[in-house]
């Protein structure tokens, strides 16, 4: 059996315009932006949740298995993604902070800072920043059992991500369900020139539909499991 649950709010965090909020956004973007010698790299990531609760009441209830033949999966659209290498990994994380959507677009003009940018994770009202260490954009739990990868290979495709263990985690309180962090390698700061966000090498970017787009593209958690 399959069930699908839509996305309750998605995002894009853009290093190089920080306080700028996407919350409305057709696109949601994993982007590696280089100047013409690479002496300059800007990343964005991806913000998704979907609300748990018919889920976890169908799992309670017995009509979705609470056993590991139970699979979910994060399932993303392509928009038309562009100049991506031949070979390369996406990963992602349990987000491990609340956050804000906010209604605004790249495009605005003035910008809108009503909800989660790079730098801060809630609204203009507020303005948190983001707990971590070094610079920004988010933070997100990692280790054995928070990380989630698919790799893509020579040309565009859907997303189709198993989340499994994540998920899973959610259901049984290990950490709170406050979305997916999507992302290529790297930590926060992206200072480390041994991996994907922080190298000089030229992946090009991802394009994915968001909630809030026009199209029947809209982002899903599939559910699947035996019935038989």
């Amino acid at each position: 059996m399959h069930y699908f649950e839509y996305a309750s709010k998605d995002t894009t965090l853009y290093e190089a315009s920080q306080s700028r909020n996407t919350g409305l956004d057709e696109i949601i973007e994993i982007r590696k932006d280089m100047n013409a010698d690479a002496t300059v790299v800007n990343v964005s990531r991806a913000l998704i949740k979907f609300d748990l609760t018919y889920i976890s009441q169908s799992i309670e209830s017995g009509l979705i298995p609470s056993g590991s033949q139970t699979k979910f999966h994060l399932n993303l659209y392509d928009a038309n993604s562009t100049q991506l290498h031949i070979s390369q990994t996406l990963y992602g994380y349990p987000v491990s902070q609340s956050w804000d959507m906010g209604s605004g677009k790249s495009d605005s003009n003035p910008q809108i800072g009503d909800g989660v940018t790079w730098r801060w994770k809630d609204n203009s009202d507020s303005l948190t920043y983001w707990a971590s260490i070094t610079g920004s954009g988010g933070t997100w739990y990692s280790g054995s059992g928070y990380e989630a990868t698919q790799s893509f290979t020579h040309e565009p495709d859907d997303l189709r991500m198993d989340v499994s263990d994540i998920v899973w985690k959610w259901y049984h309180g290990t950490v709170p369900n406050e979305g997916f962090m999507l992302k290529r390698s790297g930590s926060v700061g992206n200072n480390n020139t041994s991996v994907e966000e922080g190298d000089t090498v030229r992946y090009g970017n991802f394009s994915f539909f968001s909630r809030d787009t026009h199209t029947v593209y809209q982002p899903k958690l599939e559910v699947v499991w035996d019935d038989s």
